[in-house]
């Protein structure tokens, strides 16, 4: 019997889940069967416990806290003095684990992971879901351009880093658990929206870059034309804790905190988006946006800039709208459009058909031939 591939997911965090955590352990569900995933983490937490319910091996490569709380926005260059023990540790596992092939899935596991593999002549892929700023930038394509293969979101996250042979893989959903429509008047009682106006959301974590601010100056434009209600639902996780009270009051100071409810983060988002009659994606890059996909397939349409990843998501005019990076009044004007119901329902329906293009299944497959290509020429 043939051995099965050993393949070690490598993610920075266990602590939170976000979008790329999201993708991964739909990924490791997913896998075809010759594959034996394993996860690599660099510390214990909820998203560890989660994948070992899915009967996945956990290996924790505990890291340095400066290390791990560096971030884009606040970069701590003495956590480069800790990548020597934990490029060492991920050695000694990879090798103990007799690992085939690696997958890197964020930054930090791109830097420590990848030169461990390739110090062992194991094969590597890396994929890149964040266009990290600045100097950042050249660190994670120096990385990347290293690794057997790669693997970008969207064409944006391709374009950022320009490196040859970068396959895009756009990231997937579960299609299974979008199959039940919700009752919008249900949905919107229990997230304690009022009144029957059009509900225009924002979903997803609270960051500077994902653009709230805009949202909130462009819900103050919309409502001096039409009424409607707004909701932000999301939290604040690792970084940028003071933005919510400083969004909270923005909205009051632009006179519009009646009409904006702040709802916190969910699990399970599809009551939002049952409760939603237009998503807006707000933020400066976004590397994919996959509040996007699930909207579409609860039959939402969205509104969102160009110039990130929306562009391989919305089909512009059918399934949604794309607005020229920073153009807020445009923005506005295209969320006024679609409150429109006769075209809101014709974009609804369009965005639930093409939602069927990010199927987790399909998703799984193709990275599998990349892994596959990757162990072949490593």
């Amino acid at each position: 019997m043939q051995r099965l591939i050993r393949v070690a997911f490598a993610n920075r965090t266990a602590a939170e889940t976000g979008g790329a955590e999201e993708s991964l352990a739909l990924l490791i569900q997913n896998m075809p069967p010759e594959f034996a995933p394993h996860a690599l983490l660099f510390e214990d937490g909820i998203y560890a416990e989660r994948l070992r319910g899915l009967g996945i091996p956990v290996h924790i490569v505990p890291m340095a806290q400066r290390f791990l709380t560096t971030t884009r926005e606040k970069p701590d260059p003495r956590g480069l003095l800790d990548a020597p023990h934990a490029l060492a540790s991920v050695r000694e596992l990879l090798r103990r684990e007799q690992i085939d092939v690696v997958h890197t899935n964020t930054v930090k596991a791109h830097l420590i992971v990848v030169p461990a593999a390739k110090s062992l002549g194991i094969a590597s892929v890396v994929h890149l879901r964040d266009m990290v700023p600045g100097i950042g930038r050249n660190i994670v394509g120096f990385a990347a351009a290293r690794a057997s293969r790669r693997i970008a979101i969207s064409r944006a996250v391709d374009r950022w880093y320009g490196i040859k042979n970068t396959r895009v893989i756009a990231n997937p959903i579960d299609l299974s658990q979008y199959r039940r429509e919700l009752d919008r008047r249900a949905a919107r009682l229990s997230l304690g929206i009022p009144g029957d106006e059009p509900l225009i959301s924002i979903v997803g974590r609270i960051n500077r870059w994902k653009g709230h601010d805009r949202f909130l100056r462009i819900a103050k434009k919309l409502l001096e034309r039409r009424p409607a209600r707004f909701a932000i639902v999301g939290e604040a996780r690792n970084r940028d804790a003071d933005f919510l009270p400083e969004l909270r009051e923005l909205s009051k100071s632009l006179g519009i905190d009646e009409y904006v409810r702040f709802i916190s983060w969910r699990e399970d988002p599809r009551e939002a988006y049952a409760a939603t009659d237009v998503l807006c994606n707000c933020s400066e890059r976004e590397p994919f946006g996959r509040t996007m996909i699930e909207a579409a397939a609860c039959g939402v349409p969205s509104v969102a800039f160009d110039d990130g990843g929306a562009p391989d998501i919305i089909v512009d005019g059918e399934t949604g709208f794309l607005i020229p990076a920073g153009d807020e009044d445009g923005f506005t004007a295209a969320v006024e459009k679609l409150l429109d119901p006769t075209l809101r329902e014709r974009m609804a329906i369009a965005a639930k058909a093409r939602a069927n293009q990010f199927d987790s299944t399909n998703h799984a497959l193709q990275v599998a031939n990349v892994l596959r290509e990757a162990i072949r020429r490593p």
